[in-house]
């Protein structure tokens, strides 16, 4: 292996996937928006339930991308674990 062999297999190893962590973090920030905080009792649309697993997909994209398949795992469920939590927790507090 030859010095800039070396280099380059050293860059892909270190890189962060940043952007998926960055997902993430918005995919929480998305499902800590939806309870109705306010007690107005509107209906969120239905859609928005989607978004948390879109950005997890998105995230394990780039995952995928900068050769970090764990995280690309982890992402993908991030999504779907999010609204599972959101149920539990909007059970919990506000009762069946």
């Amino acid at each position: 292996m030859t010095s800039s062999e070396a280099t380059r297999a050293g860059a892909t190893a270190g890189r962060r996937p940043i952007v998926t962590w960055s997902l993430m973090s918005l995919a929480v920030a998305v499902v800590a928006l939806m309870p109705d905080w306010t007690g107005s009792g509107d209906a969120r649309p239905l859609w928005i339930f989607a978004v948390p697993v879109v950005l997890g997909f998105i995230g394990a994209a780039f995952a995928v991308r900068a050769s970090h398949p764990w995280w690309a795992v982890v992402s993908a469920l991030w999504g779907f674990a999010l609204i599972q939590v959101l149920v539990v927790m909007v059970t919990l507090i506000s009762g069946p």
